[in-house]
């Protein structure tokens, strides 16, 4: 006698072509509910970085970041192994509910402590990836998720912090950048390809040398400097060569299969996501109604035919006592920027400025850059060594033909000295400059100004004192504007010197 097996019956072979319910569907859900909440949470922040990305500043590497950390993610789950399902939750729930609370609160109140270098520190691009680790928390688990820590720790360099530090430490402009933009991706293919501690060892080595060769072609031989493709280029191309490689290799080896996986897709170490999605939904609702700080509030006038780039000329009744030129501005706003320091001293005093009418002295240093964001990347700040000096708040000062100027106070503490500080944004249509005028209230012929010089590094220490004790740490809250007046007379001559000799009015 023959036994036959029973054939399935229509609702069992319909139920198998489903897709839903299999792990490659249940896994892919999942991730698209990751990106999908990140994108609504931090919409603003997307916006922004897409606008820094057309103006070609650094920020053009959290997108090779990001790639760099899938492509670290994707090596490591090509060597899992089955786990045991979690049936537990409530240490996912706890956990993940914790980072999204840390997510929310960097937005909330850190950000905006530091709106002044929004577009330097981006403290939203660091919530952001607290957010996403908060939330595979939940969608995955916490047991899967460690598994990918290095992984986590790639896509960590999205906060450009660690990298504008390295960078202008080290200096060279992009070609310091894309030297360590491969040191990323080298880092990255370890991470991919660690199997072994030697074959991640050679996977990063081969990074290394691919990505050298990419830079050392480009910039060199075909003479490309363009900071958004010898950061980006050497940095993608040498991973996905060293990942390939190491890939195939591993893949010919006998009795390995040449499918995508290696092997038969799992099921997901955690089965159902169930309510803890809900505190995802609601942490994703919450983040997305927190405004940003703006960027772009810094009008500029047009003077058309106005020679930028050049020392400013100087007005009648003011004489020029020195004159410098400093062209390191240009690792941070470009290769053809250039910083000039002009010190203007009055010909004769008046009591109105000097009881004694001794004649007043006046630091005018002019920066120019080919992108107006560049500006706001890097404000002043970091071109002068301020650190522990307290800030007042800044008013709007009127001047001729349609400028708009600012005037605030410095007060250094150490030293005993008050500044007054008078600054405006203007442009030819081509390249925009700003303009900064420095008194102080050392009346004296040896009094000092702050000398230009890059500070990124030593603003860190006004970072942390922000971070822990706000910005009322860093506030001047009697500010005195003793040298308004003498600026505003300043600024307006320089107003009608520059545009007389451009030919005409805005």
């Amino acid at each position: 006698m023959t036994v036959t097996e029973p054939r399935p019956t229509t609702t069992a072979v319909r139920r198998r072509r489903r897709p839903w319910g299999t792990p490659a569907w249940t896994i892919t859900m999942r991730w698209v509910a990751l990106i999908g909440t990140t994108a609504v949470a931090f919409w603003r922040t997307l916006a922004a970085l897409a606008t820094e990305i057309g103006a070609q500043t650094l920020i053009v590497i959290v997108p090779v970041v990001v790639l760099l950390a899938g492509m670290a993610a994707a090596g490591t789950a090509l060597r899992r192994h089955d786990e045991p399902p979690i049936y537990d939750r409530q240490t996912d729930v706890i956990v993940g509910g914790i980072v999204l609370f840390i997510a929310l609160a960097v937005e909330v109140m850190v950000n905006p402590r530091y709106s002044q270098a929004y577009l330097t520190v981006h403290m939203d691009l660091l919530s952001m990836w607290l957010f996403v680790l908060g939330a595979a928390i939940l969608l995955f688990g916490l047991r899967p998720v460690s598994r990918y820590r290095w992984a986590w720790l790639v896509l960590l360099m999205i906060w450009p912090i660690p990298l504008r530090v390295l960078i202008l430490s080290v200096g060279r402009g992009a070609l310091g950048a894309a030297f360590l933009m491969v040191l990323i991706a080298a880092a990255a293919t370890a991470v991919a390809t660690g199997r072994t501690v030697r074959r991640g060892l050679i996977g990063a080595g081969l990074a290394a040398l691919v990505g050298s060769l990419a830079i050392v072609t480009m910039y060199v031989v075909l003479d490309i400097r363009r900071l958004v493709l010898v950061a980006t280029i050497p940095a993608l191309l040498c991973a996905a060569v060293a990942f390939s490689v190491m890939y195939v290799d591993y893949r010919r080896r006998p009795g390995r299969s040449w499918s995508p996986m290696g092997r038969p897709l799992l099921d997901p170490t955690l089965r159902r996501v169930g309510r803890p999605a809900l505190l995802l939904v609601s942490a994703t609702v919450l983040t997305a109604f927190v405004p940003l700080p703006q960027v772009g509030t810094w009008p500029s006038a047009t003077i058309p035919g106005m020679a930028i780039g050049k020392p400013l000329v100087v007005p009648a009744g003011w004489r020029q006592a020195s004159e410098q030129r400093y062209e390191w501005v240009r690792r941070l706003y470009g290769t053809t920027s250039v910083l000039y320091r002009q010190l203007l001293v009055q010909k004769v005093g008046s009591t109105a400025f000097d009881k004694d009418a001794r004649t007043r002295r006046v630091m005018v240093d002019s920066v120019d850059a080919a992108r107006p964001l560049a500006l706001e990347v890097y404000p002043y700040i970091f071109r002068y060594n301020l650190v522990g000096d307290r800030f007042g708040p800044a008013v709007e000062v009127p001047l001729p033909h349609g400028v708009r100027s600012w005037v605030w106070s410095v007060v250094d503490d150490e030293r005993y000295l008050t500044y007054t500080v008078l600054s405006w944004w203007w442009n030819n249509g081509a390249r925009t400059q700003q303009i900064i005028l420095w008194a102080v209230d050392n009346h004296e012929p040896d009094a000092q100004f702050p000398p230009p010089r890059i500070t990124i590094g030593q603003n860190l220490n006004t970072m942390m004192t922000v971070f822990f004790r706000g910005n009322a740490s860093i506030a001047d809250t009697d500010p005195a504007y003793k040298d308004r007046g003498l600026l505003t007379l300043l600024a307006t001559e320089l107003v009608n010197a520059q545009v007389e000799r451009a030919g005409g009015g805005a």
